[in-house]
């Protein structure tokens, strides 16, 4: 990367900050931000108690208060599911952990988010390699092009600042990864060592942050058989016995965390369980509103790149733009895109969420950039410079931050507040009829369980041996409080 292309991106990701700015350290609220939420407080209950005290465990709730209110006769696996958190693999909580350790604050949104922030600028100038390894050696805006339109397109500018969770921090080492694999498998003869090493690390690292790392691992695989087809070469055959050695590392030592607290057979009983709820096999309602929600998630995440994609090709079938050599662009489309369309296909479920659409981030933007360096440049940078502003005001659209939409963003922290003040320490706190999302339960610093009724609160009671309670009602548009002893 020259210094010129450094500096332009370094400037576009401030301006894109600026965008964001409105959004940044108010309170947590709607869109997702239950991950972020989600977050704090694994990361609170690792800075209140200590990391070992918690075998590293990710959580959804407190801990120490949810120990306190568990029946004495939980078995152990029936404790851990009650406690922890076992959906993705942990490297994800422990980055952030450590940056807030080693400055001796306690987690915070603020912080999260500037962290989180960090990384999207990691994972631009990572973006403008890869493309740069598409295009060759021939000189090309393409690699700038695609890293400046990923900052400002409304998925990315959302999930990588106000939303934080292992599902969008894979993005960063996995895009990375994908600088390093691109090279790899662009090797004509022997892979260089730090190359292999470097391909090892970052894929090590992708799987042991989310799943994404496993389907990129089976992209490499499949990539390494393709290619030991038509060049019986033993790089192939190095190439598959990395990518393995990396898989059954970060889910040997993800695996190892968890064990501390459950026992195998419960922990492969949840997964299954998780997956029946997240993958493609059991759909109650058959494929199709899912892939109508997946195209309403891409809309939402990508609408403006996608109208440039398709202004591109017409351009090109109206010979208005000329051919750019890209002559690694057909192992771009297999390493950027096969992860993400194994995603979807195997958890079609878990892609209802919008935050899915992100992965698709850098070969969206990626084709867009190769397409823009077809174009005449002052139409190219005109075309991108729309792309961006529109990015940028669907953003606004779907996440809007005038004074008007203040009462929705403050809603989870005043129900939040409410809660710690009118709840005693020695109490269990049930809500009937209104919000225990974790964004509630993050500014209550307590856990918050929803019920359907008084009927629901008294057998809990009785079954985990609660002996106080405080109950938390809407009537009437307003909170009411019913503390209840057994």
């Amino acid at each position: 990367m020259s210094t010129r292309a450094l500096w332009i991106l370094i400037a576009a990701f401030c301006v894109s900050v600026l965008v964001r700015l409105p959004q940044l350290d108010r309170p947590l609220s709607a869109h997702h931000e239950y991950c972020t939420a989600f977050t704090l407080i694994a990361l609170n209950n690792w800075y209140a108690n200590g990391f070992a005290h918690h075998h590293g465990m990710p959580s959804g709730g407190f801990i120490s208060e949810g120990e306190r209110f568990l029946p004495p006769d939980m078995s152990r696996n029936d404790r851990a599911l009650a406690l922890y958190y076992f959906s993705h693999p942990p490297l994800a909580y422990d980055l952030p952990y450590a940056l807030f350790s080693l400055l001796g604050k306690a987690p915070n949104v603020l912080g999260l988010q500037l962290f989180n922030l960090f990384f999207q600028l990691v994972c631009a100038i990572a973006l403008f390699h890869v493309v740069r390894e598409v295009v060759g050696p021939t000189p090309t805006e393409a690699p700038l092009f695609a890293a400046v339109l990923y900052l400002f397109m409304p998925a990315p500018l959302w999930f990588h600042s106000n939303v934080y969770m292992s599902d969008m921090f894979v993005q960063n080492f996995w895009v990375v990864h994908v600088v390093f694999a691109m090279r790899l498998f662009k090797q004509r003869t022997r892979i260089p060592n730090s190359l292999m090493a470097a391909f090892g690390v970052t894929l090590f690292l992708t799987v042991y942050t989310s799943w994404l790392g496993v389907f990129a691992a089976a992209t490499a695989i499949v990539l390494a058989f393709w290619g030991w087809r038509k060049n019986r070469s033993p790089r192939f055959a190095s190439v598959v016995a990395v990518s393995i050695i990396a898989v059954l590392l970060a889910l040997g030592l993800t695996a190892w965390r968890y064990l501390q607290v459950i026992d195998a057979e419960a922990l492969f009983a949840h997964f299954g369980q998780r997956f029946d709820a997240r993958g493609s096999f059991a759909l109650p309602h058959g494929i199709g509103p899912h892939l109508r929600q997946l195209l309403v998630n891409y809309r939402i995440g990508y609408l403006p790149v996608v109208v440039l994609l398709l202004l591109v090709y017409a351009l090109r079938r109206w010979r208005w733009a000329a051919s750019i050599d890209a002559p690694n662009m057909p192992l771009f489309l297999a390493l950027a895109g096969l992860p993400v369309l194994l995603d979807h296909s195997v958890l079609l479920q878990y892609a209802d969420h919008d935050f899915a659409a992100l992965k698709a981030g850098p070969i969206l933007c990626g084709l867009a950039g190769v397409g823009l360096a077809s174009l005449p440049r002052r139409l190219s940078v005109g075309a991108m410079a729309t792309t961006c502003v529109a990015g940028v005001l669907y953003f606004y659209r779907t996440n809007p931050c005038s004074p008007a939409d203040a009462v929705r963003y403050r809603q989870e922290m005043e129900l939040g507040h409410f809660i710690a003040a009118q709840a005693y320490t020695d109490e269990m706190i049930f809500a009937i009829g209104v919000s225990t999302e974790p964004q509630v339960a993050w500014y209550a610093k307590r856990n918050v369980i929803g019920v359907r009724g008084v009927g629901d609160v008294a057998r809990y009671m009785n079954e985990a041996k609660i002996d106080r309670a405080v109950i938390i009602v809407m009537r009437n548009g307003s909170w009411t409080v019913d503390h209840r002893v057994r």
